[in-house]
């Protein structure tokens, strides 16, 4: 890991230590809250003390006095997240969680997931922030309680509800590349009735030619109090979106087009019969389409469609106050409809059942298992057993062994037949079985005089017949499972509130990802990982705000041949609370105009400033 970088993560653990200290001994008392909620870990409301895996919660109040837009740079400030992007707004992102892929990284929104079938990774672009109450990322396998792609972490989207005082809000904001957005939303409870809707537009011209977006974003959810403990709620969406790919810098082209289009509607009962009972019902349709325009004359377009319909039941008891026992059952079918690789169905149905046993209110141990059955390559077991223990209420400790899998997707089965003639060609592999992978971790957290949480975590995961494309010997192209590749890292996290005004989060991740066969590292995986949030409250009506990430060199392909450069990104943000109703906002990216690349040959944007302007009735 190196001496330097193993010095350094000490001194900021003690300055937090020592800083915290300070504000101990002159009275203050600024608590970090260990009871806030938790639903992602076992699909019920929890509270965090008591979570068995590492959980990173964003709330509402934080995402505001971030000044952030976007769901993915609110991810990007978590330890072991890694966004990997194209470009500016509107461009393709993915998240690696702990090294593992975007496909490896389960999405959900409010337990919905919303990885699309295709090619198994989720569009960001979809989920605007101003619909979001919270936000959930478990890190960590959790393929026992919702099967595939929960193999790096899972990533659940909490949509906000309206309540009992009616409350609208309106955002207009501009900024350099010619960007704007304006979003509007709207709450309110009447009785047992609740709603929220909300309305979102983003443009921008983008920071190279051929990069300009243009989207719609509408969100509507509805709820309906049956009665103290039982409620149904039901939640509806579009997104509609253009923009430009004009692919690599190397390599330009200035007609290439892409088109997304994309639905959901999701009915969710939540209640109980019984004391001590948790019941929940989920029914959901995701709709997607995505075009790919090559040339305008003659148009030359391409369309994948997709469909998913799935339902999730879980029934959860609480015994003796001690015991609590799961059981849950999920049913979902897949469907493809290309212009390229024709029409393709597959279902999968599913079993699960989770044990937690309170130990005598010093930690809990938690066992579970998930049942999968394909219908495209049959079934797989997904066993965990988890486990926390308290030592003098201020010390936790933590550990973890489970198996994990990630399903292929439509475009690594069916990806069309394409013949190049003498030069080979390239098609997909309809006998593709799962990813699977096992993996272990073990930590520390401690919670000191009310101001200071820390963790440090321990993690590997072994992975085995990973998914890869490869050339035979007539140079034909085709997925195959033929991988074997071993992760394993460090993660470092300190939260703290240092004064009544003043909170920082530092987390620094190690990790090593390595093909086992040829010893050389997985693409686009940097071996240490610096982050740093400070946001600063001079007066109650004003809010300022810095992050920076530091990342190292990581390669760009698979022989190691290729690398790009370690960069250090900082950003900075400024909120002037002019009255309740009437917030001012600024904003600077890239502040010191660095010039990067997160993928190769796709630069990222320099310097950006926006400004814009709240408004609460």
């Amino acid at each position: 890991m190196g001496k330097r970088k193993i010095l350094l993560s000490a001194i900021l653990a003690y300055l937090a230590f020592f800083i915290c200290t300070e504000a101990k001994a002159e009275g203050q008392d600024y608590t970090i809250d260990l009871d806030k909620v938790v639903v992602t870990a076992s699909r019920i409301e929890q509270i965090y003390r008591d979570s068995t895996q590492n959980i990173s919660i964003i709330s509402e109040d934080e995402i505001g006095s971030s000044g952030i837009t976007e769901i993915t740079e609110v991810l990007d400030l978590l330890p072991s997240v890694d966004i990997l992007e194209y470009g500016s707004t509107g461009s393709s992102r993915s998240v690696h969680t702990r090294g593992a892929s975007s496909s490896q990284t389960l999405t959900l929104i409010d337990g919905r997931p919303a990885n699309t079938p295709r090619d198994g990774v989720t569009d960001f672009n979809q989920i605007p922030l101003s619909n979001v109450e919270r936000v959930e990322v478990l890190r960590g396998p959790a393929s026992n309680m919702y099967g595939a792609s929960a193999v790096g972490g899972v990533i659940n989207i909490i949509t906000k509800s309206g309540k009992e005082k009616m409350h609208t809000e309106l955002l207009n904001k501009f900024g350099t590349f010619s960007t704007k957005l304006s979003s509007l939303t709207h709450g309110y409870k009447v009785g047992n009735l609740d709603y929220f809707l909300s309305y979102d537009y983003l443009a921008s011209h983008g920071h190279r030619d051929n990069t300009d977006y243009l989207s719609h974003n509408v969100n509507t959810k509805f709820g309906y109090q049956l009665n103290e403990d039982n409620r149904l709620s039901l939640s509806t969406g579009c997104y509609d979106a253009e923009v430009g790919t004009p692919g690599l810098v190397t390599n330009e082209d200035l007609n290439d087009r892409q088109e997304t289009y994309k639905k959901y509607i999701d009915v969710t009962y939540h209640g109980k019969m019984y004391e001590d009972q948790d019941i929940s019902v989920k029914l959901f349709h995701n709709f997607d389409r995505l075009g790919f325009i090559e040339t305008f004359e003659p148009l030359d377009k391409d369309t994948q469609q997709t469909k998913v319909y799935g339902t999730d039941i879980q029934i959860s008891q609480l015994f003796f106050d001690r015991f609590r026992t799961a059981v849950g059952t999920s049913f979902q079918e897949h469907r493809l409809n290309s212009s390229t690789s024709d029409k393709h169905t597959y279902n999968l149905k599913a079993f699960h059942f989770e044990s937690e046993t309170d130990l005598f209110d010093k930690g809990s141990l938690k066992l579970g298992g998930r049942w999968d059955d394909y219908s495209n390559f049959g079934d797989k077991l997904s066993p965990s057993a988890s486990m926390n223990f308290w030592l003098f209420e201020r010390i936790k400790f933590h550990g973890l062994a489970a198996k994990s899998f990630r399903a292929p997707t439509f475009n690594d089965l069916y990806w069309p037949r394409e013949d190049w003639g003498a030069w080979g060609g390239v098609e997909g592999n309809a006998n593709l079985g799962p990813e699977k992978a096992i993996s272990y971790e073990v930590g520390v957290s401690g919670y000191l005089h009310k101001c200071l949480k820390t963790d440090i975590t321990y993690f590997k995961t072994k992975f085995r017949n990973l998914i890869e494309w490869t050339v035979d010997d007539t140079w034909w192209w085709r997925p195959e499972n033929v991988t074997s590749v071993t992760t394993e890292g460090l993660e470092l996290e300190a939260e703290l509130a240092l004064r009544e005004h003043l909170k920082a989060n530092m987390n620094y991740t190690y990790i090593e990802a390595k093909n086992k066969e040829t010893h050389n590292w997985l693409i686009y995986r940097p071996e240490h990982l610096y982050k740093l949030r400070v946001i600063y409250s001079p007066t109650h009506r004003s809010d300022l705000g810095l992050s920076i990430i530091y990342k190292t060199k990581r390669f760009a392909n698979a022989s190691n041949t290729t690398e790009l450069k370690h960069y250090c990104i900082a950003n900075a943000n400024y909120i002037y609370k002019y009255s309740d109703t009437v917030h001012f906002l600024l904003e600077a990216k890239n502040i010191f105009n660095r010039m990067y690349q997160e993928e190769r040959s796709y630069p990222m944007p320099g310097r950006a400033y926006y400004a814009g302007i709240k408004l609460t009735f």
